[in-house]
C-alpha cells in the first residue's frame, strides 16, 4: 500500500515534463467560501486562504496585526516574520513581477482594499517562500527522499495585514488569494500561479478550479485529466480582460428555461457586465435580472408547496412524504441554459443550483439575490459548481468540463450522489456570505480622493453655517446695545424735567 501510495503521489505531483500542482480545496455553500491551504516561510507556517477569482491580492494577517484590537481569531497562527529565515520586507522602491510598489507609507510598501459589503483589508507587503496545497507540503514532509529533495516552494509578494473588518474579521480562515487576471501586471503584484508559472519549464499560466457540494479541488499547470471522465468534452471560450474591469468577463449570448429565452444578451452585458467570481457565495445580479430568474424558479408538481423567502432567497420545502425521494424532488424544478460563445451551452441543472436554506429545515432555494451597485453580474461558487473551470491567462480563455468536482486526494470516485448525500446528513454551519468583489486597488486613490473632497466641502458648509449664525446673533446683539442709551437718555430727561419743577 504504501509503495501504491508514492506512486500516486508522485502521479499527482507531476514530473518535470508535466507540472501539475494539485490541491484540495475545503468549503461549502454553507460555509460561504471554498479555500486552501498555503506553506509560507522556512520552516513553512500554514496559511488558509479564499480563492478569489475576483481579487488581486493574497494578504492574511501577520504578527503586526493586534488580535485583540484589529485581527479576528482564526484557524491558522498569524504568520510570523521572525520565524521565517526566509522573510523579506518590500521598501517604497522595491518591485516584483511585472508590478511595482504602487503606495508607500513609512518606508513600507503599503495596501488597503475594500469590500462591496463593508469588508476592509489593510497592510503592508513582504515577500516569502510559499508551498501552494496540502499534497506538496506533504511532498516535502515525506521521508521518503526522491520526493522531498525536490524543493516545490517559490518566491512569492502577498499582503502582512495589519487590519481587518466585517467579514474578514470573523471568518475562520485566515485571508484570501488572489486570482485576477489583473495580477503581474502593472497594477499588481504576481499571484502565486504566476510564480509558479515562471518558476516552472514547460508550464501553462493556467489554473483550474472545480468546486463540489462540498470541498473541491485546484490545479496549476494545467488540467489533472485524472481526475475528468472518460471521453469527457472540454468546451472553450474567451473571456475579456479590461484596464478598468480586470474580471474574468464572460459574454453570455441569452439565457433559457425550456427553450425560451429569459434573459437575452443585451441584459447580461449591461454596464460592467458578467464576470466569474469564486470568491462570491451565490449570484448576485441587478433586480431586472434576479427578477426573470426567480419567475421560472417553478416547481412543476402538483403536490409542490408554495414558494417562500428566505433571507431575500426564494425557495421551496421539501416534503418526502409528499414529493417522494429527492431526485424526484429535484426533477419538479428547471434546468437553466446559459447560451455562450462557441455554441457552448453551460447547463444549470437543479442537481447544481439548490442550495440549503439556513434559516430553514428543508428548504432549497435558488441562490440569486439582487444587487443594487453598478450594473453587472456576478457568477458566484453555485454557478460554478460539477464543473471544472480552467482559466488560461496567456491565451484569455475559459476551459470547462463536467466533474463531481471529488477532493479526494489521490482518486476520483464517480458516483451520482455522493458528495450530495454527505451535503443532505450534514447539519447546517452558518452561513458567511461572501459578497461581490474588492474595489480595485487601484481604485482606492479616487475613492479616498473623493472622501477627501467630500469631507473638505462639508467643512466649508460647516464653517459658513457657524459664520452666519455668528453674524446673525452679532447684529441682535449690536440692536440691543444701542437701545440700552435711547432708554437712558429718555430717563435721565424726566429726572431732569422733575427736578426743574420742584424748583
Amino acid at each position: 500500500m504504501f509503495i501504491i501510495f508514492i506512486l500516486q503521489l508522485l502521479y499527482v505531483l507531476g514530473q518535470d515534463d508535466d507540472p501539475i500542482h494539485t490541491s484540495v480545496l475545503y468549503g461549502s455553500s454553507d460555509l460561504g467560501y471554498y479555500y486552501v491551504n498555503i506553506y509560507v516561510g522556512n520552516p513553512p507556517q500554514k496559511q488558509s486562504v479564499i480563492i478569489d477569482t475576483a481579487s488581486s491580492i493574497t494578504a492574511f494577517p501577520c504578527d503586526a496585526c493586534d488580535q485583540e484590537s484589529q485581527c479576528g481569531n482564526h484557524v491558522d497562527q498569524y504568520y510570523n516574520r521572525t520565524n521565517s529565515s526566509t522573510y523579506k520586507e518590500l521598501d517604497c522602491n522595491s518591485s516584483f513581477g511585472e508590478c511595482s510598489c504602487l503606495k508607500c507609507f513609512n518606508k513600507q510598501c503599503i495596501f488597503s482594499i475594500s469590500y462591496s459589503e463593508g469588508s476592509y483589508l489593510e497592510g503592508f507587503y513582504v515577500n516569502d517562500q510559499v508551498i501552494f496545497g496540502d499534497l506538496l507540503m506533504e511532498a516535502k514532509t515525506s521521508q521518503n527522499e526522491s520526493i522531498s529533495k525536490k524543493d516545490r516552494s517559490v518566491r512569492s509578494v502577498f499582503g502582512c495585514t495589519t487590519e481587518e473588518t466585517y467579514l474578514f474579521k470573523t471568518q475562520l480562515v485566515n485571508g484570501i488569494l488572489g486570482l485576477s487576471p489583473k495580477t503581474n501586471t502593472t497594477l499588481a503584484f504576481p499571484s502565486i500561479v504566476d510564480d509558479i508559472y515562471n518558476q516552472e519549464n514547460g508550464m501553462k499560466l493556467f489554473f483550474s478550479i472545480c468546486i463540489g457540494r462540498i470541498n473541491g479541488y485546484m490545479t496549476i499547470g494545467q488540467y489533472d485529466f485524472s481526475r475528468h471522465q472518460k471521453n469527457s468534452t472540454y468546451y472553450t471560450i474567451n473571456y475579456f480582460p479590461s484596464q478598468n474591469h480586470p474580471f474574468y468577463v464572460v459574454k453570455i449570448s441569452e439565457i433559457r428555461v425550456n427553450n425560451k429565452t429569459i434573459l437575452p444578451g443585451s441584459d447580461l452585458q449591461q454596464g460592467e457586465g458578467t464576470f466569474i467570481c469564486s470568491g462570491c457565495t451565490i449570484i448576485y445580479a441587478h433586480p431586472h435580472v434576479t427578477r426573470e430568474l426567480v419567475n421560472v424558479f417553478v416547481c412543476d408538481s402538483p403536490n409542490c408547496p408554495n414558494m417562500e423567502y428566505f433571507e431575500d432567497t426564494a425557495c421551496y420545502i421539501y416534503d418526502q412524504t409528499l414529493h417522494g425521494s429527492y431526485e424526484q424532488f429535484i426533477s419538479f424544478f428547471p434546468t437553466y441554459e446559459f447560451v455562450m460563445d462557441n455554441n457552448f451551452i453551460l447547463d444549470w441543472t437543479p442537481k447544481d443550483y439548490l442550495t440549503k436554506s439556513i434559516k430553514q429545515d428543508d428548504a432549497y432555494c435558488l441562490p440569486v439575490q439582487k444587487y443594487y451597485g453598478n450594473r453587472k453580474v456576478f457568477l458566484g461558487q453555485v454557478w460554478m459548481r460539477n464543473w471544472d473551470i480552467g482559466f488560461d491567462k496567456e491565451n484569455q480563455t475559459l476551459t470547462f468540463v463536467r466533474s463531481n468536482c471529488s477532493s479526494d486526494n489521490l482518486k476520483h470516485n464517480f458516483t451520482a450522489d455522493d458528495l450530495f448525500l454527505e451535503e443532505l446528513n450534514q447539519s447546517n454551519i452558518t452561513l458567511k456570505k461572501r459578497y461581490p468583489p474588492p474595489i480595485d486597488i487601484d481604485q482606492e486613490f479616487a475613492y479616498e480622493s473623493v472622501r477627501v473632497i467630500a469631507v473638505f466641502i462639508i467643512s466649508i458648509i460647516i464653517i459658513i453655517l457657524i459664520f452666519c449664525i455668528r453674524r446673525i446673533y452679532l447684529n441682535r446683539k449690536i440692536q440691543i446695545v444701542s437701545k440700552i442709551p435711547e432708554d437712558e437718555d429718555e430717563t435721565q430727561k424726566t429726572v431732569q424735567s422733575k427736578v426743574f419743577v420742584a424748583q
